[in-house]
């Protein structure tokens, strides 16, 4: 568990912060602001970065509880359950993991999204812990909630996707190269199948007048003003981001639990050091690694 934590904790850092960039244009185009290039060019005219990085601290203050969650529930699910190195155990324990951390996420993508899409002069603070804080005084709990239904909507079959296309691919070859590739395909697949959802939660909680009742009235105006086209307003963003974004947060989780593993096996004997790093390095059935550590 500690493990999962910190792995996690690790990767989803580096996952947002090569990400947050294009998640910034994502938003903006979702919410109807202009195509991509109009707003890539709005977001540029400083000649800084740090309006594509508005809103990052939201997101990277609460990566630890939501990747401790996702990780912890994924890896506690998986080993839970009868067969856990089947593809159905894979994507079920991935359906916990984004069940159990869409109540982090929401409202930390809530900060998020309004920070992003806040102008000069709306009253919202830069910070996280100011906006969220900006938020509760604003409008309540129930507001810095908003949109939670439908963001464990999108986390639950996203994140089955995610984690049994990313077991699927990395399989036979654990490289750094086929841990990126597939970590950035998985990612890109889970979002490219669940980006309407994501188009309707963003403009849900982006929403600060009251104008939608909830996210099926959001998904009916939105449809009826923008057309259908809306739904994949921005897809084209969000795939990138999402390839490199999540392909950097697996490279960064098998990192991690190399380093860690490198670090417990300096410390145990010599004998049992070597059937670990057999166990590691073989594609072995479970009980023979269980019995050449045992050995």
């Amino acid at each position: 568990m500690a493990l999962d934590f910190v792995a996690g904790c690790i990767g989803g850092c580096a996952g947002i912060i090569a990400g947050h960039p294009l998640d910034t244009l994502k938003v903006h185009v979702q919410s109807g602001r202009g195509s991509a290039l109009e707003c890539t060019k709005s977001l540029l005219k400083g000649g800084t970065l740090s309006t594509v990085y508005r809103g990052v601290g939201a997101p990277l203050g609460g990566v630890s509880a939501v990747n401790a969650i996702v990780f912890g529930a994924y890896g506690n699910t998986r080993r839970a359950l009868p067969d856990p190195d089947s593809l159905k155990t894979h994507a079920t324990a991935g359906a916990a993991a984004g069940l159990m951390q869409s109540l982090a996420c929401a409202p930390v993508e809530l900060v998020k999204t309004r920070q992003q899409l806040s102008r000069p002069g709306d009253g919202m603070p830069g910070g996280a812990w100011a906006g969220a804080r900006h938020i509760l005084r604003t409008g309540g709990i129930r507001t810095l909630f908003r949109g939670l239904t439908i963001t464990a909507g999108r986390d639950c079959p996203a994140f089955a996707i995610y984690f049994t296309t990313y077991e699927m691919m990395t399989r036979d070859d654990r490289s750094v190269m086929t841990v990126f590739t597939a970590g950035g395909v998985a990612g890109a697949l889970s979002w490219v199948l669940l980006y309407p959802v994501d188009v309707v939660k963003s403009r849900l909680q982006g929403d600060v007048v009251g104008r939608y009742a909830g996210a099926w009235d959001c998904f009916k105006q939105s449809v009826r003003s923008d057309g259908w086209r809306c739904l994949s307003r921005g897809l084209g963003a969000v795939t990138l981001r999402a390839f490199i974004s999540n392909g950097a947060c697996f490279t960064a989780v098998a990192w991690t639990e190399r380093m860690w593993q490198e670090q417990a096996l300096a410390g145990e004997p010599a004998a049992v050091a070597a059937a670990h790093s057999l166990c590691a390095s073989t594609v072995m059935s479970e009980a023979v690694c269980q019995e050449s550590a045992d050995y």
